[in-house]
């Protein structure tokens, strides 16, 4: 994990799920290499490509 003074905060939401609360804390990096977004899409697809090859259960 990084040091916190190298990340900038960015935003902290608070959100109710049921019984449960979620607090949400986005932050930038100063030295990140992708997009939130591209990251994002990254991890979908990898994790569908290893669903994909994956034998289901019959």
């Amino acid at each position: 994990m990084k040091e916190q003074d190298e990340c900038k905060t960015v935003s902290v939401r608070e959100m109710h799920i049921g019984d449960t609360l979620c607090i949400i804390e986005s932050a930038v990096s100063t030295d990140a290499k992708e997009t939130a977004y591209n990251k994002i899409k990254r991890l979908i697809l990898d994790n569908a490509e290893r669903c994909e090859h994956t034998p289901r259960a019959a």
